[in-house]
């Protein structure tokens, strides 16, 4: 978050000042600095991800920010930078400055992005004193987390590690069908769809990705490339109704759990009352995109197949591994890209199954508001990320413009005039007046200038703040 708008953007109550931001994968509450070495293992877990901030005095459960006193800020500004320096390896550096809120200050420790990975406690020794921020806690790595942060700082990747299989277990026909008569090794090598062999340079392994694009049946060598579709009675996840577990490489796994999880949706459920016009209960131009982003963008180090659970009145989509890199729940559909598979995501892209970086979640926002479903949810887990796509629309057929617009501001929680004009097919003159209504009625307000402008309910965030 950008620190220069912190103060127009907090909540002022009678007697408290709320931050904004909700703690994240990249953002840290302290009320006040208790001990170091609690302070430091955060830092290492925010230096092992994609940076962050530990903002000092502000309540972690409230968010409510009660300021700093002067041994705390003395204490941080003289001893903890060399604190931090002693304790950590390999060397992390840290900005620490003031911000003053209202009537009060707060510290903030900032931690950039870092190469160097992964950080430990010298203390704890690697790889025991390696910590990872797991949605909004510092945890000690696991053994799979820490193999992946040494690729990291290594500059590898998990799509191109070697499987120890023969060139024969890839699809001659797949390969035909991609490269037609211009494939050859050099290419397939270039490609990382193979690999030379570290003890023969005579021999050649197929990659993880040329696996999971070129071989019939990936799930025999990578027992995580399969899609378990699930359908549940009610809305407990209890009573199987019926489950299929499908295989096969990723355009095919795609397309196949897509018809697979359609031909269930649209047979088993049934809305009463209000409808969608006979269209599907959720787009298929979203869900699509959900179990690809699943598929390409998964830790393939975790072990688990992608998971797909329908209920009586919604539907989730499992994906192993958090969100990767500078991706957190505050950035979704703004266009923020990490590759944490480089060479699966080209691949996709390059067969057709990705269309252009970066648009993914912000296509299956669009296409549910525009479908007028209710906005799906993502929730980051430990080491999973799960979006729910809800069976129900998002007004009753008979609203009026104005219930409509105000409805989907609800449930988008924000929204451009862009956004009003293509969902009820008005002009931007119509969308201007009936939004400047409801900012006359204080139940909207705007906030930014120019193509930025976006209208948020009121509502909606003093419901926020209460939390």
């Amino acid at each position: 978050m950008q620190l220069v708008q912190l103060q127009k953007r907090c909540a002022v109550g009678k007697e408290s000042i709320i931050f904004p931001e909700r703690e994240s994968r990249t953002l840290e509450f302290k009320a006040e600095l208790l001990n170091f070495e609690k302070l430091v293992k955060t830092c290492i877990a925010l230096a092992n991800g994609a940076g962050g901030q530990i903002i000092i005095g502000v309540e972690d459960q409230t968010r409510r920010i009660i300021g700093i006193t002067d041994k705390d800020r003395d204490r941080l500004y003289d001893e903890f930078p060399n604190s931090l320096y002693d304790s950590v390896s390999p060397t992390l550096l840290a900005q620490i400055y003031e911000k003053r809120i209202g009537e009060q200050s707060v510290l903030i420790i900032q931690i950039p992005p870092n190469l160097k990975k992964p950080y430990f406690m010298k203390t704890e020794g690697f790889p025991k004193g390696v910590y990872v921020r797991v949605g909004t806690s510092t945890r000690r790595a696991s053994q799979d987390y820490v193999e992946d942060l040494v690729r990291e700082g290594n500059r590898l990747n998990f799509d191109e590690e070697i499987v120890l299989q023969d060139m024969d277990i890839l699809s001659q026909e797949l390969i035909k069908q991609f490269y037609g008569k211009s494939v050859s090794i050099k290419k397939m090598l270039s490609d990382r769809v193979i690999i030379l062999s570290s003890v023969d340079q005579e021999i050649y392994h197929p990659t993880v990705m040329g696996v999971l694009f070129f071989t019939e049946n990936p799930h025999l060598y990578l027992s995580e490339a399969s899609v378990i579709c699930t359908c549940f009675q009610g809305d407990k996840g209890r009573d199987i109704i019926q489950t299929q577990e499908m295989t096969g490489p990723i355009n095919k796994l795609a397309e196949d759990s897509l018809k697979l999880v359609v031909s269930w949706i649209s047979r088993d459920y049934k809305l009463h009352g209000a409808h969608l016009k006979g269209e599907a209960l959720i787009p298929e131009e979203a869900l699509r995109e959900a179990i690809i982003n699943a598929l390409i963008h998964r830790k393939y180090s975790v072990p688990g197949a992608v998971k797909i659970s329908i209920y009586e009145h919604h539907l989730d989509v499992f994906s192993p591994g958090c969100f990767p890199g500078l991706v957190d729940l505050g950035n979704l559909g703004d266009g923020t890209t990490f590759l944490r598979n480089p060479h699966i995501t080209r691949m996709a892209h390059r067969m057709g199954l990705v269309e252009k970086m970066g648009s993914g979640i912000r296509l299956i926002f669009d296409s549910c508001m525009e479908a007028h479903v209710k906005q799906p949810v993502y929730q980051e887990g430990s080491d999973a990320v799960k979006i729910t796509f809800y069976f129900e629309p998002i007004f009753q057929e008979k609203q009026s413009e104005e219930e409509v617009i105000f409805s989907l501001i609800k449930v988008r929680g924000k929204l451009s005039i862009q956004d009003v004009m293509a969902s009820l097919g008005i002009s931007r003159n119509t969308a201007t007046r009936k939004l400047n209504k409801f900012i006359k009625e204080k139940r909207i307000i705007r906030e930014g200038s120019g193509p930025s402008v976006r209208y948020r309910c009121l509502e909606a965030i003093e419901s926020e703040d209460k939390k």
